[in-house]
């Protein structure tokens, strides 16, 4: 079963972040956990009054702000029931109760929503998310701005973005580990991007073409040997590759399914055992047309 924290505020970003970790929950099987985070205040017993007002303020706030929770779950039409709790934490930063929270409930995935200064329909990274997204021990799924989905819309696949490094086959065993799970197939894809800029390099467009050529035949090799060795595994697994000029057409080459997810793998540079951005990694984040899951370093 996998548990999913959604770290839940009264607005819009909270609202797609809660959209986003109902979908993750799976087919009824999930349990979804609903976190606001809260000032620590000082619990001690001469707390003073002006000091327990502030306290019960708070209190109020987080409750009214899970019950917002409430009401947003109770109208998604079409989900099948599942197991969900409501929690206030309180820490010095966001940041901090999140990461303390989700550990403390051994969720599997933290699910955050995106800034406000993104387009929407695309990902962008504020305070928050950037600082979780260097810290966390567990995966972090992003949702984009506008975030929303049909009644009754399940996750349909897991993508997972593909390198073809020691430590990409890693994200993709995970990945292929995350979509058993969910109950649904896996396609491993690569992206490569060649970046044109206003004037040719030294070595002409002719040449560069053909880096990418050479790129796109070895990664299809491997791509197909990755199949191979993991062909009979449940689920099922697919392959593509694309490359374009710029992120967004990389990624606008391949299709992609209502209830899609991108999984991504951390940096090697990270922290062991953390997650890490690397930056291809955060050039993917903002070009994904799809949530993406950011899967922390193995081993």
């Amino acid at each position: 079963m996998t548990t999913v924290l959604v770290g839940y505020a009264a607005d819009q970003a909270g609202a797609e972040a809660l959209v986003l970790g109902r979908l993750l929950t799976g087919q009824g099987t999930g349990q979804l956990i609903v976190c606001t985070i809260v000032p620590e205040v000082w619990n001690h017993p001469t707390l003073s009054a002006v000091d327990q007002e502030y306290a019960n303020y708070l209190d109020e706030h987080a409750q009214e702000t899970l019950a917002s929770a409430w009401s947003l779950l109770e109208g998604m039409e079409g989900v099948p029931p599942i197991q969900v709790q409501y929690l206030k934490h309180a820490a010095k930063s966001t940041t901090v109760g999140l990461s303390e929270a989700a550990a403390q409930a051994g969720a599997d995935v933290l699910v955050v929503g995106s800034a406000r200064a993104g387009v929407s329909g695309r990902l962008s990274l504020g305070s928050v998310s950037s600082e979780i997204l260097h810290s966390s021990g567990l995966a972090v799924a992003l949702a984009p701005q506008g975030y929303d989905l049909a009644p009754g819309q399940r996750v349909t696949r897991l993508s997972c973005a593909y390198a073809g490094t020691e430590v990409s086959n890693s994200t993709v065993l995970e990945a292929l580990r995350l979509a058993g799970s969910l109950g649904v197939p896996l396609r491993v894809v690569a992206f490569a991007v060649r970046d044109r800029q206003m004037y040719p390099s030294l070595a002409g467009y002719k040449a560069e073409n053909m880096i990418v050529d050479a790129w796109r035949e070895r990664t299809k090799a491997a791509l197909e040997r990755l199949q191979e060795q993991l062909a009979g595994h449940s689920p099922p697994i697919s392959v593509a590759l694309a490359d374009g000029e710029s992120w967004e057409e990389a990624l606008g080459q391949v299709d992609w399914h209502p209830g899609e997810v991108l999984a991504l793998g951390s940096s090697r540079m990270g922290v062991l055992a953390r997650v890490f951005l690397g930056s291809n990694a955060s050039k993917i984040i903002r070009a994904s047309p799809v949530p993406v899951l950011v899967l922390p370093k193995v081993g």
